[in-house]
């Protein structure tokens, strides 16, 4: 038996089909949601589109995603719980595979406290979103000065690509029995989690955080409790992320929380990051090419058009990026997906599709 968590904020529609996902793939799974929208018409329609088995807890006001999730964890019943976005679904059999994991974990006495789905950016499943990437101190001071030095800026954007490609790659693989990628972290967009994990290092998400790094938080705590973390390639989900400028500012703002609270004075890296900061950044340190709607489409050098991924991002070091495979002479991002790393530039990269 497997609870589920959704966190509703004016999206009742999304919220609705996420729920569907969840009964279609399991129809015993708990469903509690939790609705931030502060609007009593949207409760309203919120609850009636939600099927009668589904619990709702309304807050008169926006509490914050951290909050709103530890009240839909308090109104779970069962060990393994899945924390899923409204704008994401799971694709059938992926809650199976992943609470069969947590199960077995469990039952050998393993330290295995969350799995997540490979989260797909498309209904045919054809571009694939990056693994989490767990921020730190050092972490951060690394991403500055890669933006401010080519020859860092390929070291940096090669390991993150390397990462992703073990998943990636995995994923194409034919499907077997479901396995397990050790991670560093996890999304909190789609995860499953064990309850007694989670109570054995103080909770699910600090609420301090409004919304984003509370699932860093959560990961960074579960793993100096000596928890472990995986993605399961075989489970996937379809995550219709999407970029948007007014996001900076939240992250920004909780990625201080974050470092303050794990990070400070440790290792001297806010000293070194004082000193990179003082240094230009280079507009395009990969001196990679760039895509807009008006040219979606990227030639393929001849050596690669056998077999080759392409990455796209709206971060100039590709970090992190979104992946897909194909082969052929040309590239193209279609246009639905192109609008949802908004207006600001996005930066492409082809390389050999089975390049280490």
């Amino acid at each position: 038996m497997l609870s589920a968590i959704v966190v509703n904020y004016r999206n009742a529609a999304d919220t609705a089909a996420c729920i569907a996902s969840l009964l279609s793939d399991d129809p015993t799974v708990q469903v509690v949601v939790v609705d931030n929208s502060a609007d009593p018409q949207h409760a309203d329609e919120l609850h009636s589109r939600l099927n009668g088995s589904v619990q709702l807890i309304i807050n008169p006001h926006n509490a914050g995603f951290g909050v709103a999730c530890n009240q839909g964890l308090a109104a779970c019943e069962r060990n393994e719980v899945m924390l899923l976005n409204p704008d994401a679904r799971v694709v059938p059999g992926a809650l199976r595979r992943m609470q069969q994991i947590l199960i077995e974990s469990r039952a050998n006495r393993q330290r295995l406290a969350a799995v997540s789905p490979l989260q797909v950016w498309d209904e045919a499943g054809q571009w694939l979103l990056p693994p989490a990437w767990l921020p730190t101190g050092i972490g951060l001071w690394a991403l500055t000065r890669a933006s401010r030095s080519e020859r860092d800026a390929q070291r940096i954007s090669y390991a993150y690509q390397a990462l992703a490609k073990q998943v990636w790659q995995a994923a194409q693989a034919p499907l077997t029995a479901p396995t397990v990628i050790p991670q560093r972290a996890l999304s909190g967009g789609a995860v499953m989690f064990r309850r007694d994990a989670i109570e054995q290092v103080g909770g699910l998400f600090d609420e301090r955080y409004f919304m984003y790094y509370e699932d860093s938080d959560l990961c960074l705590r579960l793993r100096r409790a000596g928890w472990q973390l995986g993605l399961v390639p075989q489970a996937r989900a379809v995550h219709a992320w999407a970029h948007s400028a007014s996001k900076v500012q939240w992250m920004e703002q909780a990625r201080g929380q974050y470092l303050a609270k794990h990070f400070d004075g440790a290792g001297a890296w806010q000293t070194r990051l004082a000193r990179i900061h003082a240094l230009p950044a280079l507009p395009n340190p990969l001196s990679v090419q760039t895509s807009s709607a008006d040219e979606p489409h990227l030639q393929v050098p001849a050596h690669l058009q056998g077999g080759w991924l392409l990455e796209v991002s709206p971060s100039a070091l590709l970090v992190p990026s979104i992946g897909h495979f194909a082969e052929g002479p040309l590239a193209c991002l279609p246009a639905a997906l192109r609008m949802r790393l908004g207006s600001g530039p996005v930066y492409t990269r082809v390389s050999a599709r089975d390049e280490a």
